[in-house]
This record gives structure tokens, sequence and C-alpha cells, in this order.
């Protein structure tokens, strides 16, 4: 017998009864068996993907899954389906960076991407996805199941056109408070003989997203467009999104000019959305004399 003592409360356990306690302390060491789990857990997650096999795919994720962004399973199946069916023959790769283990659960790194052939337009397009996000398992027998997530960065841009060989970057920050006020800005480097004009704007994840009008406007002298905007005071990531038209403007056979739309680029960001904690005490250093 081995006596355990829990404050002023003592009782004893048989051999047997700490048998799993010393099981779970090895689940929590970093062994080749758990990292190779791991991976191998990730790669059959890609596949899935891959393959478009939402019935397998969405069987890795526990039925009390949740993301960060409110999702749970029946709007991730949903969202996954939808997406599939918009973008027939998107892939996935992903790498895990890191691995912690804890008894029966795993709190994983990884870096996935995505990318897709835009059709049905003359002109072909792309889109391409990439996310930083940590993933947080259970072991379910010898493998594992996804009970939650949090997205740290992601970040998609889908272009086709003349906006495929334009160089293009949207800054916005990773983290903001609710309701804070913050800036976004694009950079664009188009060849000589393009024309282009941007928006950026804000939207909250939802699915499914409600995208906001776009204003558009003409960029600055050195290829700029910033805006500020009020992040949400509704306790919920958002996205920011910047919106380009590109055009080469031609002579006619009049004297005028044609403007044709010949190419489109849509960047989003994440800014994930930290709410308020009306509980935080700040005391003052300036402590005064009795």
């Amino acid at each position: 017998m081995i006596a355990v003592t829990m404050g002023n409360f003592a009782y004893a356990k048989t051999q047997e009864e700490v048998l799993p306690i010393k099981e779970r302390l090895n689940n929590s060491k970093p062994t080749y068996a758990n990292k190779y789990s791991i991976v191998k857990f990730f790669q059959e997650h890609v596949y899935y993907a891959n393959e478009n096999d939402l019935s397998n795919f969405i069987k890795l994720y526990a039925p009390t899954y949740i993301s960060n962004d409110g999702f749970n399973l029946t709007s991730t199946r949903e969202l996954f389906s939808d997406l599939w069916k918009q973008y027939n023959g998107i892939k996935y790769k992903n790498k895990v960076n890191s691995a912690a283990f804890y008894g029966d659960t795993a709190i994983v790194n990884v870096s996935e991407s995505a990318f897709a052939n835009i059709a049905g337009d003359a002109r072909k397009g792309t889109l391409k996805s990439y996310v930083d996000v940590i993933y947080y398992l259970e072991r379910k027998g010898n493998s594992w199941i996804i009970t939650g997530e949090n997205v740290i960065t992601e970040e998609i841009i889908i272009s086709w056109g003349d906006a495929r060989s334009v160089a293009m970057y949207l800054e916005a920050p990773q983290l903001v408070s609710s309701g804070e006020e913050y800036s976004a800005k694009l950079f664009i480097a188009p060849p000589r003989g393009i024309f282009a004009i941007g928006s950026i704007s804000n939207e909250i994840v939802s699915y499914p997203q409600k995208p906001q009008k776009d204003v558009f406007k003409k960029f600055s002298q050195d290829y700029t467009i910033e805006r500020i905007m009020m992040a949400n005071s509704k306790d919920t990531n958002e996205y920011v999104v910047a919106s380009i038209g590109y055009s080469r403007p031609t002579n006619n056979q009049s004297g005028g000019v044609n403007v044709n739309l010949s190419g489109y680029a849509c960047l989003i960001r994440r800014v994930n959305v930290v709410p308020k904690n009306k509980y935080i005490e700040v005391k003052s250093e300036n402590k005064q004399s009795k």
C-alpha cells in the first residue's frame, strides 16, 4: 500500500491504482513514439484535406471541438464543405513545428499552407493561404483527436490577371484590444503601364463571411494606401481585407482612353481581438505616508 496525503486527509492506494498516474507521466515525455504519433496524425489530417474527404477529415475532430473564433464541429464541417466546393482541387501542406505533451493531451504548433487555381475566367487566377495555428489534442486509442485550435496568424492572397505579376503586401497588427484603434497599410509595386486602385476594410470572422462594401481610391505616389480602423467591441476576431483592381489604359481610335479591368487581387490578414479584462487591478506606485 502507498499512503497519500492531501491536506488534513490521508488515504491509501494500491499499487495498481498508482500505475495509471505513472502511465500519464510517461505520456507527458517528448518520446520518439509520442512525436511520431503527432506527425502521423497530421499526415492523415492533410491527406484527407487534399482528397476533400470530408467524412474522414471531420472524424479527426472531437464532438466538443471549439476554435478561438467560436467555430464548433458543425460550423467547421460546413465551412470546409463550402470551401472545397468553391475551390475544387485545393492542395494543402503542413509542418509540425513543436509538440508538448501533458498526459493524455498535447499542444501542437503547425504551419499550414494551401494553393488552388481559380477557374472560370479567361485570365488565370490563384488562391494562396498561410496559417500558423496551435492545435489542442487528446489521445484516442493509438492516435489523437482535435479538441480545439487557436489560429495565431493567417494570410490569404487571391489574385488573377495582371495582379499575379505584382508585388503586394498588407500590413496589419496580429493582436489588438477590443474597441482599440489600429492602422492597416497596403503596399504594391506595379510594373510600368499598369494602373491600380485599392480599398481596405475590416470584417469580423463569421460564417458565412459577411463582406463589407469596398470604397476604392487611388494609391499615393509611393503606391501605398493606409487606413485607420477601430477593432470591433464584440470580442470577435476579425480580418483586414484589401482589394486591388488593376487596368492597362489604352488609346482608342477616337482619341479617348479605354480602361478595362485587367487584374484583381484580394489580400486578407487576421487580426486577433483580445477582450478587455475588467478584473485587472493596477496599484499605484505612489504610496502616501500616513
